[in-house]
């Protein structure tokens, strides 16, 4: 990418990879992955544009809960931003 002269990539995190029960435990390599990413792109002068949601949604939550439609999903979708921006929040941008 940097041979191609790119001075910005937009990535999705995706939830189930980084909480894939949608709530607490984290998978650390899930975590990990998006960090070194995210840094090895930062090394590269490339910019990283984050989304959070793309449509992958923990199928637990859709499963359990019916997904989006209750509102225990949003202040989980809620937990799951406030988590990337504090562990990632310093590397990357969002508009």
């Amino acid at each position: 990418m940097r041979n191609l002269g790119l001075n910005a990539y937009r990535l999705s995190i995706s939830w189930p990879r980084v909480l894939p029960t949608g709530k607490v435990k984290i998978n650390q390599k899930g975590l990990d992955f998006y960090r070194s990413l995210i840094d090895t792109l930062l090394e590269n002068g490339i910019r990283p544009f984050i989304t959070l949601f793309h449509w992958d949604l923990p199928q637990v939550l859709q499963s359990s809960i019916g997904g989006f439609r209750s509102r225990e999903c949003a202040k989980l979708f809620a937990d799951y931003a406030y988590l990337m921006a504090h562990t990632l929040g310093d590397r990357y941008s969002t508009g």
